[in-house]
């Protein structure tokens, strides 16, 4: 038998570490990846199922996690909703509130449950978090605090108020409920996720580059991605904020105090090491598919894939999942907004809908849609008075005031109020023109990366 002599003792030692920590650094540190070879087509995206029993037809998506985030007193009511669409597909979702509850299957996190217990007693923000847990453990029933205000903010809801502390907390927590994805996806409970467009645009992505992604609003010269619009991040970004700088969400709770949204809050702790957003719309957007804009106003949707939407109602959540579905189950090419307009709404566009609020009194994205006041004594005035400027496309009715849009929204069913009947109409005749004069929409242009 060969043994190791004494004086080769400490080599051996050194050695032996030195294979560890490199074993340590491979498994837990986010690596280029070898196999990453750029994009596949979007026929081998389709053709790659799930592992889903929900969705055996559905695109895979085992290198995907989704954290959703909502509010204890909102959360009976949106998470089923939710998961009635093809987000009940994916394999790695995670629900995050501001208290600790099961709803049917799917089982709500406490993103707030790691805040020190001095910081929530000397602030006034937490006041709320601590009624709902107290009525929770008593009645399990929490729905009598809907509408609760914040007592230093009589005017802001005092769950609006707690949201802003959640942002980080769920980056640090999703990773750790589930390390090592590709991409990281934080969403409201009331966005709607195009999903197999993100899934195809996601796998053109390198996620061992630190990205972040979504609809860019600004604030103070601050550019940060919209929550309600999603926020994207790389693994090797999500890796930097959970792992490199495990601890951060506590360092940023103090100064989160102080802002108005973490979408905000997030996006400073990211621009303080050196990450910016890379603003991706109007392929994600703030609006609803009810709330689209289409026309001179707001040319900048026409091609464009869908990937996301905002504010979206529980029955807009079955009527669109429902529509979506059937697009997929006809064609394999990817949703636009055009599509939207084309085969959702516009057969329902008429030169007079009653009952109705098509949005035109509302100015939209930059002022550009809507909002132009016309006088006019009645609906037909108001029609005529649309009929007589060119820039019209839209035009709606009620309380005696008409208004005028630049772009065609389908907008929403709106019962008569004081002001009597809500009466919307189209200029068909316009908007059929300017869509035979947009571009074919050959090819799709995905956005890179930085």
């Amino acid at each position: 038998m060969r043994f190791v002599s004494r004086a080769s003792l400490p080599y051996l030692r050194i050695s032996i570490f030195t294979v560890l920590v490199a074993l340590w650094y491979f498994f837990r540190h986010p690596r280029a990846s070898p196999t990453y070879n750029g994009p596949p087509d979007w026929d081998l995206i389709l053709k790659s199922p799930t592992t889903s029993s929900a969705c055996p037809n559905f695109p895979g998506t085992s290198n995907i996690g989704v954290a959703i985030k909502t509010g204890a007193t909102e959360a009976t009511e949106k998470i089923p909703a939710l998961m009635q669409t093809r987000l009940r597909c994916l394999e790695n979702v995670f629900f995050f509130s501001d208290l600790e509850q099961d709803i049917d299957s799917h089982h709500l996190y406490d993103a707030l449950d790691t805040i020190s217990e001095a910081f929530l007693n000397e602030n006034q923000d937490f006041t709320f978090y601590r009624q709902q847990k107290t009525l929770w453990q008593r009645t399990q029933n929490i729905t009598s605090l809907r509408g609760t205000k914040n007592p230093e903010s009589p005017n802001v809801l005092a769950a609006w108020t707690l949201d802003k502390y959640k942002f980080i907390h769920i980056v640090e927590k999703t990773w750790a409920l589930k390390p090592d994805l590709d991409w990281y996806l934080f969403l409201d409970a009331d966005t709607y996720v195009v999903w197999p467009n993100m899934i195809h645009w996601l796998s053109t992505l390198d996620p061992n580059r630190k990205s972040y992604f979504g609809s860019e609003v600004s604030i103070n010269d601050i550019a940060f991605a919209h929550g309600g619009s999603g926020i994207i991040l790389s693994k090797a970004l999500v890796y930097e904020i959970a792992v490199t700088r495990k601890g951060v969400a506590a360092q940023w709770d103090g100064r989160t105090k102080e802002r108005c949204c973490g979408d905000l809050v997030l996006a400073e702790m990211m621009r303080e090491f050196g990450t910016r957003l890379r603003d991706v719309w109007p392929l994600m957007s703030g609006e609803r598919p009810e709330s689209l804009p289409f026309g001179p106003g707001s040319g900048e949707y026409w091609c464009k894939p869908a990937l996301t939407f905002h504010h979206v109602s529980v029955a807009g959540m079955k009527r669109f999942s429902d529509f979506e579905e059937a697009w997929w189950d006809r064609t394999k090419m990817p949703l636009r907004h055009a599509d939207v307009l084309k085969e959702l709404w516009l057969r329902d566009m008429t030169e007079r809908r009653e009952n109705w609020d098509n949005l035109a009194a509302d100015k939209g994205e930059f002022g550009k849609t809507g909002g132009v006041k016309k006088v006019a004594a009645t609906f037909e005035e108001c029609k005529s008075a649309c009929e007589g400027d060119e820039d019209c496309f839209q035009f709606s009715w009620h309380g005696g005031k008409c208004f005028v849009g630049r772009s065609v929204r389908f907008g929403e069913e709106r019962i008569p109020d004081e002001g009597g009947e809500w009466t919307s109409g189209w200029s068909l005749t316009r908007l059929e023109s300017w869509m035979g004069r947009q571009e074919g929409c050959d090819g799709v242009e995905w956005p890179g990366q930085r």
